[in-house]
């Protein structure tokens, strides 16, 4: 009576390595493109929330001459801790009628970040990204983040 070996060939080990590469190397751009979008979106759920805060300052002073970033957010970055993703810069006019916030991706954080671009919010609700830019127009309607994405 003859044995029969239980177990796996080389060749069926090395064609499912090769299955498994195939399948990372496509699934790969694709999970760090996922990762790029869901950052951009959770600073563009920031800057609404920061938004909101402006509001919430001048309806306590009437004004938002005196706004400071550490007065409406706590921070110049996102996320407040950890590895920073975006860069805030909040601008007051001298006036104290209008706002306007950047986030501009750090260069430190993740590189793919750093190419997606500038994001950008202001006192009258308009809302802009420019995909690749370290800067966008909140002018420009085309621009608006609900639009450009």
């Amino acid at each position: 009576m003859r044995s029969k070996s239980v177990g796996f060939t080389l060749m069926e080990i090395m064609i499912a390595v090769a299955i498994i590469g195939i399948l990372a190397a496509v699934a790969w751009p694709q999970y760090q493109q996922y990762v790029v979008r869901n950052n951009r979106v959770a600073m563009q759920s920031e800057l609404m929330l920061i938004a909101s805060a402006f509001e919430r300052y001048r309806s306590q002073q009437l004004t938002y001459a005196n706004a400071t970033a550490t007065l409406i957010y706590g921070a110049t970055k996102y996320p407040k801790s950890g590895v920073t993703l975006y860069n805030l810069t909040f601008t007051v006019a001298p006036n104290g009628l209008t706002w306007t916030v950047t986030a501009v991706p750090a260069t430190g954080g993740l590189q793919d970040q750093a190419d997606d671009g500038a994001l950008a919010i202001d006192s009258t609700g308009r809302r802009c990204w420019l995909q690749g830019a370290a800067a966008c127009d909140l002018a420009n309607a085309a621009q608006d983040w609900s639009v450009a994405q």
